[in-house]
């Protein structure tokens, strides 16, 4: 049995497939029936023989327009389809309108986009390199846009090459010509050790876009191995160049600090990771100290005092030593981080990531090694208590042993007579008695 539809059901079923089957599309027709609502909303029709197709026009694209809309008029309206179940009607919601002529260019420009991006033309957006050492930059030779690349580079980071291919950026031969220049870098890339490439223009008519939105321009650019940087120096419009390009910058300044680091930023970062350094070696070296002398209060045995001295001396000298010997590191690492910091200014740090990597690599051998050091000086230390604590006569004494003193002395068997008064000396307190007589019990 067939499904029975309510009206509303139909009236929806119907709306989500006209919106979701005509979201993109292009219509030409006539302008009629024009009105202009106090909102700033446009509603018309666009005629075409016999058949009609309203259109609403909001005002948040109506103020893009570069033409006055009139009747009569023939355009080609860009938008989507959109259903009004409760009317049961549908309408064009426009986002563009175009005069008919430039709506050819513009709807051959649209399916020629969709025909790249569905190659994938437009999927390979690979990652910019971190400090590119080698650009290659294809513009026009008396434009403003090699100066202004230049001067941003050098001030921001400094040390790049630049490797400038000319080409016409304007003009019938243009298309030629940047199709030249970026075959030139295609072949010398590896050979000049190439980062990136830089496609810019210092500025032009809007007509000269055109340029840029060339199919084998586009094609070329995709098969380069390099990143690709776009700065047609444009802000509304997407070209095929700036789909195929890697990243999109608006100006060629732009274009130059979006591939140059700052190197104030590196300097900060460098100088705070020397001083983060500073502080963990000297805490570390802090609680080592702390506890040498915590070891230090618990012997206190005045049999083992001088003993004590000897190896609480030797580790003041260890303490000592070790921080004369981190001063001087830390001198000579300030020392070769001076030299390091004017070679920056003259070289632009060309090479301060591997600066950094050493520094790192340095940090962990000189925690590791200081580490180390105090560790073994540690065991050492806890060898000698434990020595001590076992030939200790109080040890002896507490495993159940006595001594014996006459005079304050201790005595043999042999120094002892009847009628001596001896003391008798346990681990937990002492005796007094008077000798009667003795004999030798291991005879």
């Amino acid at each position: 049995m067939k499904k029975i539809w309510s009206v509303s059901e139909l009236s929806n079923a119907i709306k989500e497939n006209i919106e979701s089957n005509f979201f993109d599309v292009s219509v030409a027709g006539e302008i009629s029936g024009l009105k202009w609502h106090s909102s700033g909303h446009i509603y018309f029709s666009l005629l075409e023989e016999s058949s009609t197709l309203n259109v609403a026009f909001f005002r948040r694209y109506a103020n893009g327009l570069s033409f006055v809309p009139s009747d009569g008029m023939r355009i080609v309206a860009f938008g989507s389809l959109s259903s009004y179940p409760p009317r049961s009607n549908y309408q064009l919601i426009c986002r563009r309108i175009t005069p008919a002529g430039e709506g050819d260019k513009l709807i051959a420009l649209m399916n020629l986009k969709r025909q790249l991006k569905n190659e994938g033309l437009f999927d390979k957006n690979r990652s910019l390199p971190a400090f590119p050492k080698r650009i290659a930059i294809v513009t026009s030779l008396t434009g403003a846009a090699i100066e202004d690349i230049k001067s941003v580079i050098s001030r921001r980071f400094g040390g790049v090459t630049l490797f400038v291919f000319g080409a016409l950026v304007e003009g019938s031969k243009a298309a030629d010509s940047l199709i030249k220049a970026i075959n030139r870098v295609k072949r010398n890339a590896e050979s000049l050790n190439i980062d990136l490439l830089i496609i810019t223009r210092g500025g032009g008519s809007k007509e000269s876009l055109n340029l840029f939105n060339n199919e084998k321009i586009a094609r070329l650019i995709y098969t380069l191995e390099i990143p690709v940087v776009s700065a047609i120096g444009h802000q509304i419009d997407e070209t095929l160049v700036d789909l195929v390009a890697d990243c999109r910058a608006e100006t060629p300044t732009a274009a130059a600090e979006l591939v140059s680091p700052n190197i104030n930023i590196l300097k900060n970062r460098y100088l705070e990771i020397v001083d983060n350094f500073s502080k963990s070696i000297e805490h570390c070296i802090a609680q080592k100290r702390l506890m040498l002398r915590a070891l230090d209060n618990k012997i206190s045995y005045r049999s083992l005092s001088n003993f004590f001295d000897i190896k609480s001396q030797k580790a003041d000298f260890a303490i000592y030593n070790l921080n004369t010997v981190f001063r001087t590191i830390l001198t000579k690492k300030r020392e070769k981080y001076v030299i390091t910091t004017h070679k920056i200014k003259i070289l632009r740090i060309q090479f301060v990531d591997r600066y950094r990597i050493k520094v790192c690599n340095l940090a962990k051998l000189m925690r590791s090694a200081i580490l180390n050091f105090v560790e073994f000086r540690h065991l050492r230390l806890s060898g000698f208590i434990n020595l001590m604590e076992t030939l200790s006569p109080i040890s002896t004494l507490k495993r159940g042993y006595t001594i014996t003193l006459k005079d304050n002395r201790i005595m043999k068997l042999s120094d002892i007579g009847a009628g001596d008064i001896i003391i008798t000396k346990f681990y937990n307190g002492a005796a007094e008695s008077k000798v009667i007589g003795k004999k030798n019990i291991f005879k």
